[in-house]
């Protein structure tokens, strides 16, 4: 789960969901055909991360959510936090998880600062300018 933790009520808005799809609080989210879905391992651009709970089944919904650009978050990772990774930029495991071992090759979040021996840190998604 990608908790915000400073951002004002200005970088919040109401995306549109994908028709059939499952998004929970904290979720990072891409998009398809214009319309907002869970990120996968292998998503490059995360412009949002939801703030609610929406499960939809043939409509699409909307789901209120943050924008990433300028916002620290707190991070669940897939593997306990060394203090080798602080500085780097690391690839998701899916829509709620760092992969944060692994050698990067999508570059979706950079660590900023977090603590040895625990599965969460903290930093910003990275913002490419090739997408």
């Amino acid at each position: 789960m990608f908790k915000p933790i400073n951002y004002d009520s200005g970088k919040t808005t109401t995306l549109l969901s994908a028709a059939t799809t499952t998004i929970t609080k904290g979720d990072a989210l891409d998009f398809s055909s214009g319309l907002a879905q869970r990120a996968t391992a292998s998503s490059t651009q995360i412009k949002y991360v939801a703030l609610e709970d929406v499960a939809s089944t043939g409509t699409s919904l909307p789901v209120l959510a943050v924008s990433t650009i300028g916002v620290k978050f707190e991070a669940d990772c897939t593997h306990v936090m060394a203090q080798s990774y602080i500085g780097t930029i690391v690839d998701l495991t899916d829509h709620a998880n760092l992969d944060n071992d692994a050698a990067a090759t999508d570059y979706a979040f950079e660590i900023e600062s977090g603590v040895t021996g625990v599965k969460k840190c903290k930093g910003y998604f990275h913002q490419s300018t090739a997408n």
